[in-house]
């Protein structure tokens, strides 16, 4: 199966309008690590910020904020549907310093020192050749720039507890679907060195990882997308057996249903890099 095998505006989890509300859960839980370190990477007023595979638009809008009118943020998906919701979001909220371009990032281009920051989520773990992308956006930051993003470094962390068999056999899925695609589920080790062939020093790495608990916040991140469709999407295309989708969907309700159950989200890794040069 390749990349061809999806609409051009879709991506491997789908878009849809129950994606768009997943995807705000989602950033409402990761919202204070990202403004920490959209802190630590150094945004400031009047910044001009990228954001790639911005989705819905959830960290544009807090971006759009943050640098202010003189600033400028630039959302860039492939999804129609999610660039709608960004400029209607942008509407709503009465932001007017939101720009949507519609884009595989495989042939995104943009003009050269454009851009004073570029934020990732989630995103380069779905491409087939990250390095291409950075060797594009090379000379779109600014020189003294900065890159960062907020991608898994280790998949293999996510589970509940207690375990169960068929738990490894849908992470192995999970995993496999992503590779199919021609993606990598744990992009983020692989990025200091992507970075460091186009001359972009990283600065800054840490993990974030949650153990949470039923009724807790946290909780309802991976849940939300399990019960959605997570686990059908991989019955779906054929990644997971419609027995073992069965029986994952059966262990996550006996787990929600414990509340001595444990679950461990899978890794994410930040990593902050500067481009360092000005050819």
């Amino acid at each position: 199966m390749s990349q061809s095998s999806l609409p051009e505006d879709d991506y491997i989890i789908g878009a849809s309008n129950q994606e768009i509300l997943r995807l705000g859960q989602q950033h409402a839980i990761w919202r204070e690590r990202a403004l920490a370190g959209w802190r630590r990477a150094g945004l400031k007023p009047g910044m001009t910020v990228l954001d790639i595979g911005s989705g819905p638009g959830h960290a544009s809008f807090d971006l759009a904020q943050l640098v202010g009118p003189t600033g400028k943020v630039i959302a860039v998906d492939q999804s129609a549907l999610f660039l709608e919701a960004v400029n209607e979001g942008a509407k709503l909220r009465g932001l007017t310093n939101i720009e949507t371009l519609k884009s595989d990032l495989g042939k995104l281009t943009l003009p050269g020192h454009s851009v004073d920051m570029i934020w990732s989520r989630w995103v380069l773990s779905f491409l087939a050749d990250p390095q291409d992308l950075f060797e594009r956006l090379k000379t779109v930051l600014k020189p003294g720039g900065v890159f960062i993003a907020h991608e898994y470094g280790h998949y293999e962390t996510f589970g509940f507890s207690p375990a169960d068999p068929v738990q490894d056999r849908f992470i192995d899925a999970v995993k496999a679907s992503w590779r199919a695609f021609g993606g990598e589920p744990n992009i983020a080790k692989q990025l200091p060195a992507m970075m460091a062939n186009i001359g972009w020093k990283t600065e800054f790495m840490t993990p974030h990882i949650f153990t949470t608990r039923p009724g807790e916040l946290v909780w309802n991140w991976p849940m939300g997308w399990l019960k959605s469709d997570g686990i059908d999407r991989l019955v779906e295309l054929k990644f997971l057996s419609e027995e073992d989708g069965q029986r994952f969907h059966a262990l996550a309700n006996e787990r929600a249903a414990d509340p001595n159950s444990i679950l461990t989200t899978p890794m994410v890794i930040e990593v902050i890099a500067r481009r360092t040069s000005s050819d």
